[in-house]
């Protein structure tokens, strides 16, 4: 009779040990519209035969331990699935694997999902503890910052933690990429970015999401890290060079945040150092000799304040023999520029105006011999008489017919005598 006992004891004890179920991960987190993997797997009694496989959901009201069922994820009979998850799954239907895949995840799925298994006895029905809770993480990205300060700004070797997040839940999964200012910063692959000693090239602003991929935080996070002005320097400003009488303009520059409130501005010279001004900026209209020596100015905001390096001014004096010359030259150029001028302008006042040249009708030798021939006052004899006459003959031009020019004549015209005869 005890052995009886014990051997209904240890067969009851296996035939418990032998339901079971086996679930990886107990908790997700997947980007909303992905698919997600339970991974799942179970045991039963050998000597009995499994009916029924079911994944369900308990609802909001419901127990979320598993004992109260809810809707069906999956179930063996197909009518059974709810309607929010038909066409939805794909269960692995393997021996002894229970894996389900469930598509197009959306908000309405965050929750517990619990394995249920059947056999052909009547208290054959397990259900696997614990379950899978699914959480769904709803975009866009979002950065959030964390320091060691609960309030106040952010200084200068302070810690920090940059967090991409999405709401409800972050996925695990990876790489991610984070963006400075627009830019990609390679180093940085997980979902944190901790700057352990901030500083002010630490300021910008800051995005994130996943690496190859176009899923990035919708507005981007200003890490405002307050510091001292740092860089300060002056840039000098001026209508040509730094000579006597020319202005100029000295211009304290610096990066600060919060921006520089005060400026002060300092002169070195002969070993005194002496305040000369309290603005940004510091004019000189007319440089004199009287301004050389070292300026430095000071930048001071809430933070503190720094000095810029010293720079040295030297007003140069024009030379007053070059001056001179220049002015003599200058001079001499616009006098003979003058005498030039009044010269051109009296050559055109004597110089004759062309007169158009006469032409004279054109005769011919015979015309112009008879027309000059003049006859003797004496009277007429009845015999023989010889009459001299001068006969006047004009030098003819190149434009007449006969031309032919005489080299050595000095007159310009030619008398010929002729011997007349005339008879009665």
């Amino acid at each position: 009779m005890f052995f009886i006992s014990i051997f209904l004891q240890l067969s009851l004890s296996a035939a418990l040990a032998s339901w079971s179920v086996s679930y990886k991960p107990r908790s997700i987190c997947v980007f909303e519209r992905s698919s997600v993997d339970f991974t799942c797997s179970f045991d039963y009694p050998s000597f009995q035969t499994l009916k029924t496989t079911k994944w369900f959901k308990p609802n909001k009201h419901q127990k979320q331990d598993g004992t109260q069922q809810g809707i069906f994820v999956h179930h063996s009979e197909a009518a059974e699935i709810d309607q929010l998850y038909k066409n939805r799954t794909v269960f692995a239907n393997q021996d002894k694997n229970c894996s389900l895949q469930l598509y197009n995840v959306s908000k309405s799925d965050i929750g517990k999902y619990f394995f249920r298994l059947e056999t052909n006895y009547y208290r054959g029905k397990y259900t696997g503890p614990g379950g899978i809770y699914l959480n769904v993480a709803v975009l866009p990205f979002r950065v959030t910052v964390t320091t060691q300060k609960v309030y106040g700004h952010i200084h200068e070797g302070d810690s920090v933690t940059l967090r991409c997040s999405t709401e409800n839940c972050t996925p695990e999964q990876g790489p991610f990429a984070w963006f400075k200012n627009h830019l990609l910063l390679p180093q940085a692959t997980e979902n944190e970015l901790q700057i352990s000693s901030v500083s002010h090239n630490d300021f910008g602003n800051y995005s994130c999401g996943l690496k190859n991929s176009s899923m990035t935080s919708a507005d981007e996070l200003l890490l405002d890290v307050r510091y001292s002005p740092k860089n300060v320097e002056i840039t000098i400003l001026t209508s040509g060079k730094i000579e006597q009488g020319n202005s100029l303009t000295l211009i304290c520059k610096s990066n600060a945040n919060p921006a520089v409130t005060n400026y002060t501005w300092f002169k070195i010279r002969d070993g005194n150092i002496s305040s000369i001004g309290f603005d940004c900026e510091f004019s000189i209209k007319a440089a004199s000799q009287k301004d050389d020596g070292q300026y430095f100015c000071t930048a001071k905001n809430d933070m503190g304040s720094q000095n810029s390096t010293i720079i040295a001014l030297k007003v140069e004096v024009p030379d007053r023999h070059f001056l001179l010359t220049a002015t003599a030259l200058l001079f001499f150029v616009i006098v003979v520029l003058l005498v030039l001028f009044g010269l051109n302008i009296r050559r055109k006042q004597i110089t004759p105006k062309k007169q158009p040249t006469e032409q004279t009708p054109a005769v011919t030798v015979t015309e112009e011999i008879y027309e000059n021939l003049r006859k003797s006052p004496e009277s007429e004899e009845s015999h023989t008489n010889l009459i001299y006459a001068d006969l006047n003959l004009p030098s003819l031009t190149s434009d007449s017919l006969f031309y032919r020019p005489r080299p050595n004549s000095q007159e310009d015209d030619a008398v010929v005598y002729s011997l007349l005869s005339n008879k009665e």
